[in-house]
């Protein structure tokens, strides 16, 4: 049993290790893609809005947009956690279905009086956040009001 115990362990030690060595090589590709989709969103989406046909498919996109925000917020995160505190609170926010990883590193920025980081984590969390909530508003249909309700609001 103490065998099987210290395999698992192992087990999660090497992917825990694996995901930091991931995130590392990945994380320039990251920022390329998220200075990318951001640009994509400004300059291509948002204009997109203005036609009511086209909002559908600029919603779809804004929503895909903030998985590219969100993988990197997340791996960022992560690579910050690992060198502030290290594994050890890399794991405790592993724990909360790997979603813990971003306040671990808010709090590890706060105790460490990382500004500038704290202000990244923050501006990539309403970056994630709100073009996933604006892409969903974008594609949720509009009721839409009959000719009747027209006519009587006028």
């Amino acid at each position: 049993m103490l065998v099987v115990l210290a395999v698992v362990l192992l087990l999660i030690a090497l992917f825990i290790r694996g995901m930091v060595w991931v995130s590392d090589k990945a994380m320039p590709w990251l920022v390329w893609a998220s200075a990318i989709a951001l640009l994509i969103c400004i300059f291509i989406l948002l204009p997109l809005c203005i036609f009511r046909k086209a909002r559908p498919i600029a919603g779809a996109a804004y929503y895909g947009a903030s998985y590219v925000f969100g993988l990197m917020l997340w791996a960022y995160s992560c690579l910050f956690t690992v060198s502030t505190w290290g594994y050890g609170a890399l794991a405790i926010g592993l724990i909360f279905l790997g979603v813990g990883v971003v306040p671990i590193a808010v709090l590890s920025s706060i105790f460490h009086a990382e500004w500038v980081v704290l202000a990244e984590l923050v501006v990539s969390i309403i970056l994630t956040f709100g073009t996933r909530i604006f892409g969903l508003w974008l594609t949720t249909p509009k009721p839409q009001r009959s000719e009747e309700e027209v006519l009587i609001d006028t």
